[in-house]
């Protein structure tokens, strides 16, 4: 077998501002967000929710740093803050109604110049505050008559402010609310559940998505949760035919470690391969990333925040068309992988992540061109015994999905109208119209769009039952460039006889 090759390569031989746009399409993000810091959640849990920047997923959700427990805020961070590229969906799962810890929290607080502070305040919910006098008969007093309540994200704290002098009087409070408890938040509640008639929590509200947002669910991210098997079998399960409709591309993680027996069980460069095969991480819809990645801002991310960041970033640059993969794109953010305490010293070269990842279909990243950029373009279906024509570049089933989605989301206008022959052959033309546009981008190399009326049933034709066709063929990659020096004796001739003509 040939030698993986995926870079420039050389060989000797003796002889011879930041800004959202706008799209149709958008990366759908499942996880948890800290919605208990909002004065209120509702609407906030299991809802489809669009946000085009920073300041609107804020408002949304809410903010914090603890990515682990909150995991809508790591791809918030990245994509939306960092990189500055939208639209994001995001769906969140936890409810603070329900995930939250068994007691409530009481303090005695005495209020200073008309206010109460409560510091660490970040686990409390706030909508559940409640305040009230220390009589032997309580009297509570109003939220937007009494006072109004604030919890500052950076702080970490909530100050309740008095509205009128004298409101919150001077004498000790009880102040008494929930706190969350995000650890209650499991692969159950993540995958969530569907009655198959329009209710649905967790990735089932994938279904939601174009109805309440009116964008298309075209890729799907679960940062923190992708790794769990279970989780990523739910994801698969709601790729496909979304809706009836949509077709989405998966971009998920392998662990840097898991339980097995117990006992945790790291997963090494060695063995990414084998746990991603065993445990079903190898779908023709997916770019699989591994291991998470230490940043320049001290945080750990995970690969599929930084390659649906940069590979939205793309989008922008392109008119929304996904033809230009996220492998090889700038992630000045990296500062090393990062596999776990104890392997902080390591040096991982493009080499070792092309033999050990990206020949095997997994994504990672790699210092190379004097930069640290995201390194693999294949769908995660791919490896060296199973490579074609399709799996070799993930751009190229996104493409696929990118036409099919791209023809029901402007054709439904045409549904229920009569369809003469005219109407046919008008529909073929507006498409090759537009697939025309796709090869003029660079999108495409070859398309052609048509109706084969011999190959439809006259029994649906009857039923207003119409298929055109659509053969493409999407632009190839650049996987490898290799560089072949040869040594030859030509340049003695022109070296003696230059010399020659000098000294006469």
């Amino acid at each position: 077998m040939a030698d993986y090759l995926h870079g420039p390569y050389g060989a000797q031989q003796a002889n011879g501002d930041k800004v959202a746009v706008d799209s149709q399409s958008a990366i759908v993000v499942i996880g948890t967000a800290p919605v208990h810091n909002l004065d209120s959640y509702s609407g906030k849990v299991n809802t489809p929710i669009l946000v085009n920047n920073m300041a609107e997923a804020r408002a949304n959700f809410g903010y914090s740093d603890d990515w682990a427990n909150y995991t809508l805020c790591e791809a918030m961070s990245y994509i939306l803050d960092n990189l500055g590229v939208g639209p994001l969906v995001l769906i969140n799962v936890l409810d603070p109604a329900v995930h939250k810890a068994s007691s409530q929290t009481t303090k005695s607080m005495t209020p200073e110049n008309g206010r109460i502070v409560i510091a660490s305040a970040e686990d409390a919910v706030l909508y559940s505050v409640v305040v009230q006098t220390t009589d032997q008969t309580p009297v509570t007093k109003v939220k937007g008559t009494d006072y109004s309540i604030e919890y500052n994200a950076s702080k970490k704290t909530i100050t309740i402010t008095e509205l009128t002098a004298g409101a919150l009087g001077s004498a000790a409070l009880s102040i008494k609310y929930d706190t969350i408890k995000p650890s209650d938040v499991d692969d159950t509640v993540v995958i969530g559940t569907t009655d198959d008639m329009g209710l649905n929590t967790g990735i089932y509200c994938v279904k939601d998505v174009y109805t309440k947002t009116g964008v298309i669910p075209a890729f799907l991210m679960a940062p923190g949760f992708s790794s769990l098997p279970t989780v990523h079998a739910a994801m698969y399960q709601n790729s496909r035919n979304i809706s009836g409709h949509w077709d989405a591309w998966m971009f998920t993680d392998i662990p840097i470690s898991y339980t097995s027996g117990g006992s945790t069980v790291a997963v090494t460069l060695a063995t990414a391969a084998t746990w991603k095969n065993s445990n079903g991480y190898n779908k023709d819809n997916e770019t699989v990333s591994f291991p998470m990645f230490s940043g320049s801002d001290d945080k750990k991310y995970h690969g599929s925040v930084l390659r649906a960041g940069n590979f939205l970033a793309t989008l922008t640059e392109n008119d929304g068309i996904p033809y230009h993969t996220a492998s090889n794109t700038d992630c000045p953010i990296i500062s090393n992988l990062w596999l776990g305490a104890g392997n902080e010293n390591r040096v991982y070269d493009d080499d070792i992540i092309n033999r050990y990842l990206c020949k095997n279909g997994i994504a990672s990243a790699a210092y190379v061109g004097g930069r640290w950029a995201l390194w693999g373009a294949h769908s995660a279906q791919y490896d060296q015994t199973n490579g074609d024509t399709i799996n070799v570049s993930e751009t190229n089933l996104m493409m696929l999905f990118y036409i099919t989605n791209d023809f029901q989301h402007r054709r439904f206008r045409d549904i229920d109208e009569p369809l003469t022959s005219n109407d046919i052959q008008q529909i073929v033309a507006e498409e090759q119209e537009i697939l025309d546009a796709l090869i003029s981008h660079g999108a495409l190399t070859y398309a052609k769009a048509y109706l084969n009326a011999d190959e439809i049933a006259k029994s649906d034709m009857y039923y207003g039952d119409y298929k055109f066709t659509f053969d493409v063929t999407t632009t190839p990659l650049a996987k490898s460039l290799t560089a072949l020096a040869n040594w030859v004796d030509d340049g003695f001739a022109v070296f003696f006889n230059s010399g020659a003509s000098d000294n006469g």
